[in-house]
């Protein structure tokens, strides 16, 4: 598995079934830019759609083609949750995450998931298992998602590659961050795939 140069709005295949576009938000708390992971080919589910950015919803439904399914989300601050009412609305894909935070200033207000997941559901199709695993530390909502037939953590805003993790209470709690940090060791990782990249 490969990383790739980060290239907005490019398309860049890390395997087999998971390919990762980057939104065109970058600043000093995204990098470059929100990366956005497609896993699947004929059923595609979506991990961390990002900003409501039109170019970006553009550039993953022209991916998807009609293929689009599932919309997962990690945690609902405004660089990753925002377009998954835009990619629904377009595709009927389910929206899948956690619970919205507590209004703090910093939470994506639009998100509905359809259905929340259970700490260690499976979304599992012919192509692919996904793993959700409850990550609370960054936020108390965050979830990473492991692509199990690769080994590869979609790790949101968990870990990130290149800067350390913002956490600020009362949503983000040191504590619960490094419990959420010793939980990963308990999984068959091979790989991350980081929500953003400095």
């Amino acid at each position: 598995m490969t990383t790739g140069e980060i290239v907005v709005g490019q398309i860049y295949q890390l395997s087999d079934r998971v390919r990762r576009i980057t939104a065109p938000n970058p600043g000093p708390m995204t990098g470059p830019g929100t990366n956005t992971y497609l896993v699947g080919d004929d059923n595609i589910a979506v991990v961390d759609p990002g900003p409501a950015d039109p170019s970006h919803i553009a550039a993953i439904l022209a991916a998807c083609g009609d293929n689009l399914r599932w919309i997962l989300v990690t945690h609902t601050h405004p660089d990753h949750s925002p377009a998954a009412a835009a990619l629904a609305a377009a595709s009927g894909a389910e929206v899948l995450g956690n619970k919205l935070a507590d209004n703090d200033g910093f939470q994506d207000e639009s998100f509905s998931p359809g259905r929340r997941f259970d700490h260690d559901e499976c979304l599992t199709t012919e192509e692919f298992s996904i793993r959700a695993i409850y990550t609370p530390g960054h936020v108390d909502n965050h979830l990473c998602y492991l692509v199990e037939e690769d080994g590869l953590l979609l790790t949101g805003d968990h870990i990130m590659q290149g800067s350390t993790v913002v956490i600020i209470p009362p949503h983000g709690d040191m504590k619960d961050y490094i419990s959420s940090l010793q939980l990963l060791l308990d999984y068959p990782l091979t790989a991350l795939g980081p929500g953003m990249d400095c």
